[in-house]
């Protein structure tokens, strides 16, 4: 007997639009390569900018229909709005606002240009190649090496290193702190601050205090609350710009006499399966517990990915974002459900889990059971 899923002729021929458009999005995401190597966002910037202007720019040989095809892909992915109108015989592009974040970091506005190099660059995008040795395994004797590992021949800790690679190091980090600003963002204003006048908000492993002066810039500087950030000493003795609004303390998690009491802790990327494990994990967070009061709150900034029976269309950013980490040998990310076994076993409730503009940070507010 049969084990193929045999469809009909037209379950058949509704099945096919949606594996070709998912099967092809890799083609859109080298036009958002092409067009951000080639400075195309900076070209047209703020302006309405013709066909033949982008290609002067571009180069003296350029080749103008594969420019013209290119651009077209990335108007129909909304990265581009097409202004040339029905009197016009030229081709006129904008950026959308999609698209402005694809120009060069020159001011505060974001920019994730490096993070499309990042992404595409050979090393990474090669490593996707090598995932299907990756999932069949090794026999018990021999290292899997992760795709990253297996296609470069070296892992991507030392890849990305200034003196052999600094292009790569700079897209990466620049990918980071893109990453990192839009978390800080988030933390800073989808929580209301306020009703926690009066209180004291400690940011355990916070490093320069950078996560609550964004909280404190948000509440204008004007509210009674007392601000502490807590990570090892020689992290903090190295940091050469304090802030007027957090106090930088010295002191590890790991050693509860060096947390200082709290009636609510911040941690954002602390927990990550990459620097501890569950049972490392469990214990900060039974810190956590003894240190504020019966009606304390600990606020986690972390992913949160679907569990299988909740995976949807809506949540592929964050199901794709804990695949590339995997690329890397990095540890999974934590579903909901581990997240909520993980408080339950500390002490702790999940009060609210929020969801925010960064796929890499939800808001996990714990409270005492």
């Amino acid at each position: 007997m049969s084990t193929r899923k045999t469809l009909s002729p037209s379950e058949a021929n509704e099945a096919i639009t949606p594996l070709l458009e998912l099967s092809s999005m890799h083609f859109t995401s080298q036009a958002l390569h092409t067009f951000v190597k080639l400075g195309i966002p900076d070209i047209i910037g703020c302006k309405k900018v013709s066909l033949d202007e982008i290609g002067f720019k571009i180069s003296p040989n350029v080749n103008r229909d594969a420019l013209l095809r290119t651009l077209k892909l990335l108007v129909s992915a909304e990265i581009l709005h097409y202004a040339s109108d029905e009197l016009e015989s030229e081709h006129y592009f904008q950026l959308t606002n999609t698209g402005a974040l694809l120009q060069s970091k020159e001011s505060d506005q974001p920019s994730m240009a490096s993070g499309i190099k990042h992404w595409m660059e050979e090393p990474l995008w090669n490593a996707w190649l090598s995932l299907p040795e990756y999932i069949q395994g090794t026999l018990k004797d021999e290292k899997n090496l992760d795709p990253f590992e297996r296609a470069n021949g070296i892992s991507s800790d030392y890849y990305y290193n200034a003196e052999d690679h600094p292009e790569s190091l700079k897209f990466a980090n620049d990918f980071v702190r893109f990453v990192s600003d839009s978390e800080i963002h988030n933390i800073a204003t989808c929580i209301d601050w306020s009703q926690y006048e009066g209180k004291t908000i400690l940011d355990i492993g916070g490093h320069n205090g950078k996560v609550l002066e964004a909280v404190a810039a948000s509440l204008h500087h004007s509210n009674n609350i007392d601000f502490k950030c807590l990570d090892l000493p020689n992290i903090i003795d190295g940091i050469e710009q304090t802030s007027d609004f957090v106090d930088l303390i010295g002191g590890n998690i790991l050693d509860e006499s060096t947390v200082p009491p709290a009636d609510v802790i911040v941690m954002k990327h602390f927990l990550d399966r990459c620097m501890w494990d569950e049972e490392q994990t469990l214990n900060i967070l039974k810190t956590c517990h003894d240190k504020i009061p019966d009606d304390g709150r600990v606020i986690l900034g972390e992913a949160v990915i679907p569990d299988c029976s909740q995976a949807k269309p809506s949540s592929r950013l964050e199901i794709s974002l804990d695949a590339l980490y995997m690329l890397v040998g990095r540890e999974r990310q934590r579903t909901e459900s581990e997240w909520r076994a993980l408080a339950d076993a500390s002490g702790f409730t999940i009060d609210e889990i929020m969801k925010t503009s960064s796929p890499t940070c939800s808001l996990i507010v714990m409270k005492k059971q």
